[in-house]
C-alpha cells in the first residue's frame, strides 16, 4: 500500500490535520515493512513519523476492533517490524502528528 495525504492549511496555519492511515488490507503474515515521508522542505531535522498501531477483531464475541501491539516509526527510515502477540489476521493504523503538512505512508507486508 502506498498513499500520501496532505493536511488542510489556510492563512498558512493547518486547520485540519491529515487523517490516520488505515489500509483495508488484512495482514496474514507478522512481518511487515514500513517507510515514512514528508515533503523534505518542511521537515526541519524531525526524525519522528509516529506510531504504527495493529489492530484486530475483538475476541469472545465482542464487536469491533482491538489494539494490538504499537511500534515507533521514524520519517525517512524503511522500519521491518514482527507483530508477536497477534501474528495474523490483522489490521494497521498510522496516526499522522498534528503539524505534518503532508505525509506518505507506504507499508508493505513480508509474504516469503
Amino acid at each position: 500500500m502506498d498513499s500520501t495525504k496532505t493536511a488542510v492549511i489556510s492563512g498558512g496555519l493547518i486547520v485540519e490535520k491529515i487523517a490516520a492511515f488505515e489500509p483495508a488490507h488484512t495482514f496474514l503474515s507478522d512481518t511487515i515493512a514500513v517507510l515514512v515521508t514528508i515533503n523534505a522542505n518542511s521537515s526541519l531535522g524531525w526524525k519522528k513519523a509516529g506510531y504504527l498501531t495493529q489492530y484486530f477483531d475483538a475476541p469472545l464475541g465482542l464487536s469491533g476492533l482491538a489494539q494490538g501491539e504499537s511500534k515507533f516509526v521514524q520519517l525517512f527510515r524503511p522500519s521491518i517490524f514482527r507483530m508477536r502477540n497477534f501474528p495474523s489476521d490483522y489490521k494497521v493504523s498510522f496516526d499522522v502528528p498534528k503539524y505534518f503538512e503532508d505525509c506518505t505512508f507506504k507499508v508493505w507486508e513480508f509474504t516469503g
